[in-house]
């Protein structure tokens, strides 16, 4: 088991960081390109400018007229320099002072630029150009020193992840928000079902989404149709047993005029059948199908009825934690410990006990009578086998079949011992829901 909106949330944080580390990458580099663009752009316009200052003296020597260029290149370091080269001569920038100018590849095209690093901590930026002036080719190349925009670029970047991380945890934060919101709508309809599973008419009001409108009515159909289902089902077997008592007592007078007892056993345990379900039918009143087992509704009812039909057994109920209801299912609860509370008055002397013990994880209910009880190794037995015991039979076991049946659709447990009463004590533990 996974939870859905875990998943939807660590997808869209993995996705949220891929996109934004892509968008911070390309923004860096688009950056780093602006600003080695806008950088070889001034050097493009201080070549030319060099080139048209370069002349010859008489003496046909190539010279430079520091004036007619920017003061900049003759500041020591300043971080703009220039080297240029015609035949055998060498004219550099007084900026340059005694440092070494990063030659490239002679293979590089011309026009053309590089990166190189310079004195220091400098990082130059390089453009070189082959131009002819007088009928001689003159290489020039002309540096700036980027270091301090690089800087620059960096320290924007820092804070751009930092607005980025930002920006990513709060669209996280909000989408989270837009994802509880929506998956709240499961918890509506979860109350809407226990609602419908607990026959209560409100209903928990609020727009269902179309894409589960669906599955919704889905639900709810099938829940009315087993609803229904269960309601015939009880109807007609009372019904059945109640039609068919009358003929029964006529068969039986009937054996009983003629004296014959091997034929009458058969309908004995007939008559014992039908008695058993027309009690059920009364325990179980005629009240709506499902819902939580109500204990200061439901219980009062059922003992009346017992104590009618066993009239020399007490019934002593314990529910020293004033627990009032059990998110049980109704029926389930009635059919358990109507059966459970039935085999103790059959074979109690002249007192049960009937006690609830709860808490928030689980409940128990033991049943005490003071009979004769049953053997230890007939406890032993219905503990390892654990399955439907014959209904039939004399002593202990009448319904437990059903009984077992109920306790294990709830994962629960059914044991069996000597009750301190002298009887029978059977302790039924059942897990609540969450």
């Amino acid at each position: 088991m996974y939870s859905l909106k875990k998943k939807i949330t660590r997808s869209l944080v993995i996705n949220m960081m891929l996109v934004m580390s892509g968008l911070l990458m390309m923004m860096y580099f688009s950056m780093q390109q602006l600003l080695q663009d806008y950088v070889l752009t001034r050097l493009q316009d201080d070549t030319e400018s060099l080139v048209s200052i370069i002349y010859q003296d008489q003496e046909q020597h190539w010279r430079v007229n520091p004036t007619q260029i920017s003061t900049i290149y003759n500041r020591v370091r300043s971080g703009h320099y220039y080297r240029l080269t015609v035949g055998n001569q060498t004219i550099t920038s007084r900026s340059l002072f005694d440092a070494e100018f990063p030659m490239s590849d002679s293979r590089l095209a011309s026009p053309g630029h590089y990166l190189a690093n310079g004195p220091g901590e400098e990082i130059w930026l390089i453009r070189y150009q082959q131009v002819n002036k007088n009928d001689q080719l003159v290489g020039i190349w002309i540096a700036e020193n980027i270091a301090p925009v690089q800087q620059q670029l960096i320290r924007y970047t820092t804070y751009a992840i930092i607005l980025i991380l930002i920006t990513t945890t709060m669209l996280i934060y909000l989408q989270r928000r837009t994802l509880e919101k929506s998956f709240h709508i499961f918890e509506v309809l979860r109350q809407n079902l226990a609602s419908v599973r607990h026959k209560e008419m409100d209903k928990i009001g609020m727009k269902i989404p179309w894409e589960i409108m669906p599955l919704v009515n889905e639900i709810e159909i099938l829940v009315e149709q087993l609803r229904n289902r269960i309601n015939r089902t009880r109807h007609a077997i009372g019904n059945l047993a109640h039609e068919l008592k009358r003929p029964i007592q006529l068969l039986s007078l009937q054996q009983e005029s003629s004296n014959n007892k091997e034929q009458s056993k058969p309908l004995l345990d007939i008559r014992e059948i039908l008695e058993r379900e027309m009690k059920r039918a009364k325990i179980s009143g005629s009240r709506s199908i499902g819902g939580t087992f109500n204990i200061d509704e439901e219980l009062p009812f059922m003992i009346e009825i017992l104590a009618k039909i066993y009239p020399l057994v007490h019934i002593d109920f314990n529910n020293s934690e004033k627990i009032s209801t059990l998110d049980l299912d109704r029926d389930d609860m009635l059919e358990l410990i109507g059966n459970l509370l039935d085999n103790a008055c059959k074979f109690a002397s002249l007192k049960v006990r009937f006690q609830i013990i709860g808490t928030e994880q689980e409940v128990k209910l033991v049943f005490d009578d003071d009979g004769k009880g049953i053997e230890i190794d007939e406890i032993e037995k219905i503990k390892k086998r654990g399955v439907r015991l014959d209904e039939t039979r004399e002593g202990h076991g009448l319904g437990l079949g059903i009984c077992w049946d109920i306790v294990n659709s709830y994962h629960g447990d059914l044991a069996f011992s000597v009750s301190p009463m002298g009887g029978l004590q059977v302790c039924v533990l059942l897990p609540l829901k969450a």
